[in-house]
C-alpha cells in the first residue's frame, strides 16, 4: 500500500530537486503580474518543506550573481554586463538544501527597482511585496556604503501596511504584528571601498547597519522622513544581519564574472561570501504560514497564485484571504490523497474474513490520517477530517457489501458441490432401508464438517450453512419417520443436532464480537486526533514562547540602556503575543472538541 504518485505522473514530472537552470515564477507584463504554469508544475512535485530565499534591490547591482554562487552554478540566473536590466518579474531555482535533510531550498531572483525603462513605482511595489511575503529570508542587495539615497529606494518597506492587511476583520494592523508573516532580513553591501569605521573605531557590518538604523529625535518633517523607513525595518524585521563585500574582481574582468574561478577572484571577496552562504544555509528558516504551518513546494505554488490574485484585486491585499484559499486547496488535496490511498488499499483486499477486513481498515485509516495531516493545513481542516471519516465509512460499507456478496456466492458454490452425492443418494432411495437414517446423518455430518473447514473464514458461512441445514431438516424428518431403527439412534442424532446448534451459536457469537470492533475504531480515531492536536499545540507554544522571550529580552536591554519608550513598546508587544498565545490555545482547543463531537456523532 502506497500513496506515491502514479507511474504516468512520474513520467510527466520535471524533477524539481535537480534544476540546472532557473524558471520564471512570476511573469511581469508591463505591470500585470501572473504565475508561470510551468513553474507551478515543478513546485507541485515537491512534497518536502521548503526554505525560500529571495533577493531584491536596485537594478544592475549584482543580485543574480550572488544567487548563482549560492546555487553552486556559474550560469543560472541571467547576469547583465551592460547598463540594461536583465531580470524581469521573479525567477526561481529549486535545489536540495545543502544543510537540512529532507528540505528543498527555493532561490528567488527579483527584477531590480528603479529601472528607468519601466518608470513604474507601483510595479516595483508589487514585486517587493511578493518577495517579502513569499520568502523566509529576504536579502536586500545594494552597492557601496549606506547613505540616505539607499533608504529612499527602500521606501516600499514603510508603505507595506498601505497595501497589506492581515485579517478580513481588522483593517489596520500595528507594524510589529506583521512579524509572523515577514522573513528574516539580510542587507548585503557590495563593492565596498571605504573602511567601516564610526568615530574612528572599526565596526562590524552588523554594527554598521544598526548604527545607520538609529532614529533621530524630533518631530519635524525632515526628521520624520529620515526615521520612517528605518523605523519600519526595525519593527518588521527584528532579526536582521549585514554583510559587506569588496569588489570581486577588476573592472575589466567583470563582464565575464560568471566564467571566473574562485582563484581568479579577490580572496577577501571569496572569504566574505563563504561567511554569507554559511549564514544563509544555517539561519534561513523553513517557510511557514502564520508562523505555524510548514510550506512544501506543493503548497508554495498555490500560495504564490493566491498572493498574486490578492495583489491584482482592486481591494487591499488581505493575507488571511490568501492563506485561507491555500488552506482550502491543500486540505482538499490532502483529503483526496488520503482517500485515494484508503480506496486502493480496500480494492486490493480479496479475503472474505470479517476480522481480516476490520484489521485492514484500522491500518489503512491510521495511515490515511497520517497522509492527511502531513499534507493539510490545520487551519479549517476539521471539515475535511469529518469528510475523511464519513467517506472511509462509506468505503467500508461498500467493501463489506461486496465482500458479503462474493462470500455468499463462494459459499453457495461450495455447499452445492459438497451435497451433490447426498442429493444423488436421495434420488436413488439409498437411505430408504433399515439403518438408512444413520447412514444419511453420517453423510450429512460429513458435508457440514467439510463445509465448516473450507469456509471457516467466509463472512457468509453461517448464513449459507443455516439455510442448508433448514433445507435438510425436512428431508431428515422424512427419513427419520421411515427408519425402523430411529429409536436406537435417536440419542446419537440429538447429540449431533445439539452439536450443530452449538456450532451455529459460536458462529453467531463471532459476528457479535465483530460489531464491538466499531467502538474500538472510534476510540482509536479519537486517540489519533488527540495526538495530532497535541503536536499542533506544541508547535504553536514553541513559536510564541520564542517570540515572547525575544520581546522580553529586548525590553530588558532597552530598559538597561535607558531607552524607556522603546522598552515600553517591547513590553506591549510581549503582552500582545502572550494574549495571542492564550487565544491560540483556546482556539485549537475548541477545534479539537468540535472534532471529538463530529467523531462521536459519526460513530453513533
Amino acid at each position: 500500500m502506497s500513496c506515491d504518485v502514479s507511474e504516468e505522473e512520474k513520467v510527466n514530472m520535471v524533477d524539481p530537486i535537480f534544476m540546472h537552470s532557473p524558471v520564471e515564477l512570476v511573469k511581469n507584463d508591463q505591470g500585470n503580474v501572473s504565475i508561470n504554469q510551468e513553474a507551478l508544475k515543478i513546485l507541485s512535485a515537491i512534497d518536502m518543506p521548503v526554505v525560500v530565499v529571495a533577493i531584491a534591490g536596485r537594478a544592475r547591482t549584482g543580485k543574480s550573481y550572488l544567487l548563482n554562487r549560492l546555487a553552486g552554478i556559474r550560469k543560472g540566473f541571467s547576469l547583465g554586463s551592460t547598463i540594461q536590466s536583465h531580470t524581469k518579474g521573479i525567477w526561481m531555482m529549486c535545489l536540495p538544501h545543502p544543510r537540512k535533510p529532507d528540505h528543498a531550498i527555493i532561490l528567488l531572483d527579483t527584477e531590480g527597482f528603479g529601472d528607468p525603462e519601466k518608470g513604474d513605482n507601483d510595479n516595483d511595489s508589487s514585486i517587493f511585496t511578493l518577495s517579502i511575503l513569499l520568502s523566509s529570508m529576504f536579502i536586500y542587495n545594494s552597492r557601496s556604503n549606506l547613505d540616505q539615497s539607499e533608504f529612499e529606494y527602500l521606501h516600499f518597506v514603510s508603505e507595506l501596511t498601505k497595501h497589506i492587511q492581515l485579517t478580513k476583520s481588522k483593517k489596520n494592523n500595528e507594524e510589529w504584528e506583521f512579524i509572523d508573516f515577514f522573513p528574516d532580513f539580510v542587507w548585503v553591501l557590495r563593492d565596498l571601498t571605504l573602511d567601516m569605521t564610526i568615530n574612528e573605531k572599526t565596526v562590524s557590518a552588523d554594527e554598521y547597519l544598526e548604527h545607520t538604523l538609529k532614529l533621530k529625535n524630533g518631530t519635524d518633517e525632515k526628521t520624520e522622513k529620515f526615521n520612517t523607513v528605518r523605523r519600519s525595518i526595525r519593527n518588521y524585521f527584528p532579526k536582521r544581519k549585514c554583510f559587506g563585500f569588496v569588489c570581486p574582481t577588476t573592472r575589466s574582468k567583470r563582464k565575464r564574472l560568471d566564467e571566473l574561478l574562485d582563484e581568479e577572484l579577490d580572496a577577501e571577496f571569496v572569504k566574505e561570501f563563504e561567511l554569507f552562504s554559511s549564514y544563509i544555509y544555517e539561519e534561513a528558516k523553513t517557510k511557514t504560514v502564520e508562523g505555524v504551518h510548514k510550506v512544501t513546494g506543493r503548497t508554495f505554488g498555490p500560495l504564490v497564485e493566491s498572493y498574486i490574485a490578492e495583489l491584482n484585486s482592486t481591494q487591499k491585499f488581505c493575507v488571511e484571504s490568501a492563506v485561507t484559499q491555500v488552506a482550502e486547496k491543500a486540505n482538499q488535496v490532502a483529503l483526496e490523497k488520503s482517500l485515494d490511498f484508503y480506496r486502493k488499499g480496500l480494492e486490493n483486499f480479496t479475503s472474505s474474513s470479517r476480522d481480516a477486513l476490520t484489521g485492514l481498515q484500522k491500518l489503512l485509516y491510521k495511515t490515511a490520517l497520517q497522509i492527511f495531516l502531513k499534507n493539510s493545513f490545520l487551519k479549517d481542516s476539521q471539515e475535511y477530517l469529518v469528510k475523511l471519516m464519513m467517506t472511509t465509512k462509506e468505503y467500508n460499507e461498500e467493501t463489506l457489501k461486496k465482500m458479503h456478496e462474493t462470500s455468499l456466492e463462494r459459499c453457495t458454490v461450495l455447499i452445492t458441490d459438497l451435497k451433490k452425492d447426498l442429493i444423488n443418494n436421495l434420488k436413488s432411495a439409498k437411505y430408504s432401508k433399515p439403518g438408512g437414517y444413520a447412514e444419511y446423518m453420517t453423510d450429512l455430518q460429513s458435508i457440514i464438517i467439510n463445509f465448516t473447514a473450507a469456509a471457516k473464514d467466509e463472512a457468509q458461512a453461517i448464513t449459507v450453512l443455516k439455510s442448508f441445514t433448514e433445507e435438510m431438516n425436512v428431508i431428515s424428518e422424512t427419513i427419520k419417520n421411515t427408519d425402523n431403527i430411529l429409536s436406537e439412534k435417536e440419542n446419537t442424532i440429538n447429540d449431533f443436532l445439539a452439536q450443530q446448534r452449538k456450532i451455529l451459536e459460536e458462529k453467531e457469537a463471532v459476528q457479535t464480537k465483530a460489531k464491538s470492533m466499531e467502538k474500538y475504531r472510534m476510540d482509536e480515531t479519537l486517540s489519533q486526533l488527540e495526538d495530532a492536536y497535541q503536536i499542533q499545540k506544541n508547535q504553536i507554544g514553541e513559536h510564541y514562547e520564542y517570540i515572547t522571550t525575544k520581546q522580553k529580552n529586548e525590553k530588558d536591554q532597552y530598559t538597561k540602556e535607558g531607552r524607556e519608550e522603546e522598552a515600553h513598546e517591547k513590553e506591549n508587544e510581549e503582552k500582545f503575543y502572550r494574549k495571542k498565545w492564550e487565544e491560540s490555545n483556546s482556539s485549537y482547543s475548541n477545534i479539537f472538541w468540535r472534532l471529538v463531537k463530529y467523531v462521536l456523532s459519526f460513530f453513533s
